[in-house]
């Protein structure tokens, strides 16, 4: 409905709007902003309610139709006058020139007032009627996109080209383009600094029409599914839309909701079969063939070579979004293997020299997630070496705390990275657990902290000075501490003759501890 705080007359007949159902006329699109369904259209004046309502009146009628205006406390309705030329509408229409929210017309026709009525009622109809039947059409055709995999760009344009001049792009819910669509060919877009904050605060379902500070108009449909915002679909043009052309632009969310359930349910039922992938390499539930089979209908051959990198997460980073974003940086340049695993998410790459971590890394950080650390194996060849790259990649990721942010390979890592290629139970454990087996019993019997003081020397240096600051200990209590060591296992970790072995069985310890 068009706000006027002045009346305006426009020269328009019954017999000319009905004449003119694809395009309304002006009396229809300035009277009304084409906003359908109308509430009602009336002759009475005492039935007028002024709630977006239609009353038409012949000249006699005016007094009292202005009479009832008055008496309204919140008016947005339009008054249309029969029978009278605009030259005399004018001077009568004008006695209530300051009332707000009222458009005013007349028709110049000598028609009845009852039979202009019925015959607006006939085109408000008809005007109904064709918007909903564009707003079905463009939701079938919608609907058939993206059951077919239609991806969001696809999604923008069917939608934009419903009101022409109109840019489109999805926006995700950190804020960057996901997708974007223009009638001008333009092949990026970017979301005017004016809506960042209203975009943070969208609701799910909310739809909201903007003018900008450029004289253009912002129309922002927020998408969420399961209570949890997705983005909103943004379209900027050079006017304001209607009621009927938002419901067009409106359509977008349910397609957009309609393609994440779908992928949704895709994505999970990869995820699940590559964690089992994982989990059977892992604990050696699969033969090298089956394994090797199982890649190939992921996607990847294992002899041409191919790596495995482990992202882990910090408390703040949503998992859910990660995941999604990983697959969709890989699906970029390869098939996506992902999964998670043991609080990790693990992925496949091919080839060897793939940048898919270091654009994941990027991604991330424009997404303002700086804490993830990710570790990288050695190149494999063929499937047997598997679970060795999943151990590998998941130390790496470990040692990396002090890089976050960066990808850390395991060949970077020095003793950490050799041990981590070696059978954790077969190997490391019995190795550790000769010599630290003692010490790992009597801190649980007693509640000290041998273990942490023995880790804290090597890491220090075996330098006592700086591991007593680091511990927050007397100097001589890490005496005492690092005796009682040489004391359960009767080998003295400052004797230059163990100190080799306790640094190497601590190093398998620490892995143990996140080992897969």
């Amino acid at each position: 409905m068009t706000h006027a705080s002045t009346p305006s007359v426009f020269d328009v007949s019954a017999s000319t709007a009905l004449s003119a159902l694809e395009h309304p006329t002006t009396f229809i699109r300035e009277t009304t902003d084409a906003t359908l369904p109308v509430e009602a259209v009336t002759a009475e004046p005492s039935a007028f309610h002024g709630r977006g309502e239609i009353l038409v009146v012949d000249a006699a009628s005016i007094p009292a139709a202005l009479a009832r205006v008055r008496e309204l406390p919140h008016l947005a309705g339009t008054l249309v006058v029969v029978g009278m030329e605009p030259g005399a509408a004018k001077p009568a229409l004008a006695v209530d020139a300051g009332t707000p929210g009222l458009s005013l017309a007349c028709c110049p026709r000598p028609v009845n007032a009852a039979t202009f009525v019925r015959d607006l009622r006939r085109l408000v109809e008809t005007l109904r009627r064709a918007s909903l039947t564009r707003i079905l059409k463009l939701h079938d055709s919608l609907v058939a996109a993206v059951m077919v995999g239609a991806d969001l760009e696809t999604i923008l344009k069917l939608t934009a080209r419903q009101v022409s001049g109109f840019d489109a792009m999805f926006v995700d819910y950190t804020g960057l383009v996901v997708s974007s669509w223009s009638h001008r060919g333009q092949r990026s877009l970017n979301v005017p600094a004016e809506l960042e904050a209203v975009l943070s605060t969208l609701p799910l379902i909310d739809t909201t029409q903007i003018e900008l500070s450029d004289g253009r108009f912002a129309v922002l449909v927020g998408v969420g599914l399961h209570d949890q915002v997705e983005g909103a679909v943004v379209y900027i043009g050079r006017r304001r839309l209607t009621s009927p052309e938002l419901l067009l632009f409106e359509r977008a969310r349910s397609a957009m909701l309609l393609r994440f359930a779908r992928e949704k349910s895709r994505r999970d039922a990869q995820r699940a079969a590559v964690e089992q992938l994982l989990r059977a390499a892992v604990d050696g539930s699969m033969n090298h063939g089956e394994l090797a089979l199982a890649l190939r209908g992921m996607g990847l051959e294992p002899a041409e070579g191919y790596r495995v990198f482990a992202v882990r997460l910090d408390r703040g980073t949503p998992e859910a979004r990660a995941f999604t974003l990983l697959e969709d940086v890989a699906a970029a340049s390869t098939r996506p293997i992902v999964g998670g695993l043991q609080g990790k998410i693990f992925c496949l790459v091919q080839p060897v020299d793939s940048t898919v971590p270091e654009d994941f890394l990027r991604a991330c950080q424009a997404r303002g997630w700086k804490a993830i650390t990710i570790g990288r194996s050695r190149p494999k060849t063929d499937a047997e070496s598997l679970a060795l790259a999943i151990r590998e990649s998941a130390t790496a990721s470990q040692y990396s705390g002090q890089t976050a942010g960066q990808i850390q390979d395991v060949t970077s890592l020095g003793l950490p990275g050799l041990l981590a290629g070696l059978d954790p139970q077969n190997v490391m454990r019995p190795f550790a657990d000769t010599l630290l087996g003692e010490l790992i019993s009597h801190d649980a019997a007693n509640n000290t902290e041998l273990v942490n003081t023995l880790a804290a020397f090597f890491d220090m240096g075996c330098r006592p000075g700086p591991t007593a600051e680091k511990l927050c200990v007397h100097r001589h209590t890490l005496s005492y501490r690092l005796d009682r060591v040489a004391q359960l296992t009767g080998k003295d970790p400052r004797s230059p003759e163990w100190m080799l072995s306790f640094g190497i069985a601590l190093q398998m310890h620490a892995i143990l501890q996140t080992a897969l």
